[in-house]
């Protein structure tokens, strides 16, 4: 008769441990608590005493003779009956206790294991080999051949066939400069100056190129403080512009300097029609004392081109030949430095030959400030790229989205007053030692600060002159070109350059 309780029995019933019985159990049979050890010979002798009870009707659990050997009694739980549960089959006899630490070498030596690890460092090392390969070499994420920005549609296109024949984001920006100043002589030229900012994604590296024109090594103050109407030549500078493209191609060039110039002299002489900017620019100098030479492209007939005309550039197809095929020594150091020099002295100028032989180009740092959390590159001065940082550092302290439309408007236009009245302060720093100042200003947040409080939401701020350290802008900004380029190099491109005047004997040569 099972004389367990009835807690005993719902405990077995959820599949506990029910209460030990107090049965005592010799020392070999190993049992220390009242969980059964599950060896063999502890189930086999378990089992053999439990159907031996059962075939002569004594209660489970109660076959096991107490021991002399050990007078502490040891508990057992009681073990089921039923054979069905504890069969020996699927038993094997321990000969090693499996809780035994293993050495190191064994664990290792261990073939699952050292699978394991194969697959493991094998596909480490893949995939980190693969990034790397992918950082340096692998395809870029650009979608497209690139972007190229600027005011020329047919300039834009040719800049997306540099691309697309393999050349850099720095070739394409070259060759759409060029092209625009063939097609838009107005505000831009190969005989003015200008500045370039790269910027390499992959390295996050930024490079400034600055090939702004420079004075004349005979120029002197006095010259310029009289009627320059007779003396035009006293304005022109030593132009910078190829020169400054062509360290950039040497720095990020893919395509050959030839390809790269040779497309722009095609339009030239090929023809292009007459953009509406550029047939507005050409009346105006109706009736003016311009030279022959710009009558005769411009002006043929007495009659200013008309928009959608064609026009074709012979000359400067020309000057962009010789360069694409000889470099741009055959125009700093060539024939086409003695024709500028003769042209530009026989209009009251003192530029020589020296002056454009001894040209370089600088390389600088760019200016950079963060503005909500992204970064913004500008040129530094003489360029007025920190304008822009002083504008962005002002605006960042608002918050528009709670403001109206016209509240906003207000915020914008005062604030790129305040950064404007700032802009006199900048000039070369190799002459100016002010421009520090004036530039550290523009870059401080605390400064941009001072200036935001002063703006009020229902008027006008006070006018430039009550802030302190600010200067009035005198004169107006000059007509200047922009490129922008993004490639799938990485780089980004943006130029920005300014031609001579549009009626100079010196450009229309060029």
């Amino acid at each position: 008769m099972d004389m367990r309780s009835s807690s005993d029995s719902s405990k077995e019933a959820r599949g506990q441990n029910p209460r030990c019985d107090g049965t005592r159990l010799s020392p070999e049979m190993k049992l220390t608590s009242c969980r059964p050890v599950l060896g063999y010979k502890t189930m086999q002798a378990a089992s053999t005493k439990c159907l031996e009870s059962r075939a002569d009707g004594r209660p489970a659990g109660t076959g096991v003779a107490p021991t002399d050997l050990e007078e502490q009694p040891i508990e057992l739980c009681d073990f089921s009956c039923d054979p069905d549960i504890y069969s020996l089959d699927s038993f094997k006899e321990t000969k090693s206790d499996p809780f035994e630490r293993k050495s190191l070498k064994s664990l290792y030596c261990d073939e699952g294991l050292v699978r394991i690890l194969a697959v493991c460092i094998t596909f480490a090392v893949g995939v980190t080999l693969a990034l790397v390969v992918h950082i340096y070499v692998g395809l870029p994420e650009a979608v497209g051949p690139g972007v190229v920005v600027t005011d020329s549609k047919l300039c834009a296109l040719l800049g997306l066939g540099v691309i697309r024949d393999g050349g850099s984001s720095v070739d394409a920006a070259i060759t759409t400069a060029l092209c625009q100043s063939v097609v838009h002589p107005h505000i831009s030229g190969i005989g003015g100056g200008g500045v370039m900012l790269v910027h390499d994604g992959r390295k996050n590296e930024s490079v400034v190129i600055d090939f702004g024109e420079t004075a004349p090594s005979r120029i002197q103050e006095e010259m310029l403080q009289h009627d320059l109407q007779h003396k035009s030549g006293l304005l022109v500078g030593v132009p910078g512009m190829l020169r400054g493209l062509h360290q950039a191609h040497q720095q990020y060039g893919r395509a050959h300097w030839y390809d790269v110039v040779v497309r722009a002299a095609n339009i030239a002489k090929q023809g292009f029609n007459v953009s509406d900017s550029l047939a507005q620019a050409i009346e105006s100098q109706r009736g003016k004392n311009v030279s022959e030479r710009f009558k005769g492209m411009f002006l043929p007939h007495g009659q200013p081109l008309s928009a959608v005309a064609t026009l074709k550039l012979p000359e400067l197809a020309a000057v962009l030949d010789r360069v694409a095929c000889h470099g741009v020594d055959e125009f700093y150091h060539g024939n086409i430095s003695e024709e500028i020099a003769v042209t530009v002295q026989a209009n009251g100028g003192v530029l020589t030959r020296e002056d454009l032989a001894n040209y370089s180009s600088v390389q600088r740092e760019a200016l950079t400030s963060q503005y909500k959390g992204y970064q913004v590159l500008v040129p530094p001065p003489p360029y007025t790229g920190g304008v822009l940082l002083s504008f962005l550092n002002i605006m960042e302290g608002f918050k528009f989205t709670e403001q109206k439309q016209e509240g906003a408007s207000h915020w914008i236009a005062e604030s790129l007053k305040a950064a404007l009245a700032m802009a006199s302060g900048l000039a070369d720093p190799n002459f100016v030692t002010s421009v520090s100042d004036t530039i550290s200003n523009m870059l401080s947040k605390p400064h941009a600060a001072v200036l935001r409080q002063m703006i009020r939401n229902s008027s006008s701020a006070l006018p430039p002159h009550h802030y302190p350290a600010l200067h009035s802008l005198q004169g107006g900004a000059s007509a200047s070109s922009q490129v922008l380029v993004m490639g799938p190099d990485d780089l980004i491109v943006s130029l920005s350059w300014y031609p001579e005047h549009f009626c100079d004997e010196h450009y229309v040569m060029l």
